[in-house]
């Protein structure tokens, strides 16, 4: 069983450096990038996480990044993932763990982390084959 380390978040999305939401980890310790195994889906200007195991589906890496979150930062995180832990069915993402592997300088370390996994259907919605949502949001533009 991998170490769950509950204050570590891993974003795969907007929330990754230089991308619009990434204001919201101002406070958040950057450790390095990171990965998990599962699929993205692009939902419009952002993307939705898909873990392995959560679905049949063929998965692969997903490309991002680790963060240490303070305490108090996780209610802003919840809200701007449309997340409400008393109300799950509603919640467009589920905060859960993830089991994470983090490119520590020439360590590789496995643990848990948490990372927002999406909650509605995906029907229409086209997969980012590649895992990584920047490099998608490059493709997209050139």
């Amino acid at each position: 069983m991998l170490e769950k380390q509950p204050e570590y978040l891993f974003v795969y999305g907007t929330l990754l450096a230089g991308l619009r939401n990434h204001h919201h980890l101002k406070n958040a310790q950057y450790l390095g990038p990171a990965s998990v195994q599962g699929a993205l889906f692009e939902l419009g200007d952002y993307p939705g996480l898909i873990l392995a195991g959560d679905v049949a589906m063929p998965m692969g890496p997903v490309l991002g990044e680790l963060y240490k979150v303070e305490a108090s930062n996780w209610a802003q995180l919840d809200a701007l993932e449309a997340f409400d832990p008393n109300a799950i069915e509603s919640s467009m993402y589920l905060r859960q763990f993830a089991d994470v592997t983090w490119f520590k300088g020439a360590e590789t370390v496995m643990l848990q982390a948490q990372t927002y996994v999406y909650n509605w259907p995906l029907e229409g919605r086209s997969r980012i084959k590649n895992g990584d949502f920047r490099r998608h949001l490059s493709n997209k533009s050139a």
